[in-house]
């Protein structure tokens, strides 16, 4: 195991500096993007919510901080739309800024190989934990070893939550983001979901529920 941490070590120190300058960059290049904005496909109602959502992408050479699943007015469900930012709803030019670049910041990177871990195509082993939540009670740590079939390339990823209070817990997340549970979902109907993108999050008043 000591020799994967040293490996993880290692590709996260690298990308990560590079994932940060994406984020950073984000924040100049959405605002520009924000008015170049497309709609694809036709409307959909939210699962969960009154109003219909709506596939609105950036424009391609801001592709890289755009998201091509949930587009830039958030999740199908209609959640971000209930609880984006000062009650705005989400089809406000803010609230798709920070979806985009605060909330999501980057997304579309995770359908690259270089930061994104495509599970179906994928073998994996762990330490820890199988599943780890920050919900109460649910605490733990897991590293994860995801290995390409074909290319062998290594997607390290390490999750840990400790609960400090009732209401509170210390997340701390880096690297990949592959879950076991993600190798055993059927992803026939969407491919897109396969991807499990990088992340970085130190976390130590997390509110848990």
């Amino acid at each position: 195991m000591l020799t994967h941490v040293f490996r993880a070590a290692l590709q996260w120190v690298c990308l990560l500096p590079l994932r940060v300058l994406l984020i950073l960059v984000g924040l100049m290049v959405v605002p520009i993007a924000l008015p170049f904005r497309r709609v694809q496909g036709p409307p959909q109602p939210f699962s969960q919510a009154a109003g219909e959502w709506l596939l609105v992408t950036l424009p391609d050479w801001a592709w890289l901080w755009s998201n091509d699943r949930d587009g830039a007015v958030g999740d199908r469900r209609g959640w971000w739309h209930l609880n984006a930012p000062f009650g705005l709803g989400a089809f406000h030019w803010f609230s798709m800024f920070w979806w985009l670049a605060i909330r999501n910041p980057a997304n579309n990177p995770r359908f690259s190989p270089l930061f994104g871990c495509p599970v179906t195509e994928c073998d994996y082993r762990y330490w820890g934990k199988a599943e780890v939540e920050d919900d109460p009670g649910a605490g733990g740590w897991r590293f994860l070893l995801a290995t390409h079939r074909r290319t062998g390339r290594r997607y390290y990823g390490f999750y840990w939550v400790w609960q400090w209070s009732e209401t509170r817990a210390l997340v701390v997340q880096f690297g990949f983001k592959p879950e076991p549970s993600d190798f055993a979902e059927d992803y026939s109907g969407d491919m897109s979901r396969q991807w499990k993108g990088f992340t970085f999050e130190v976390n130590p008043i997390k509110a848990i529920d």
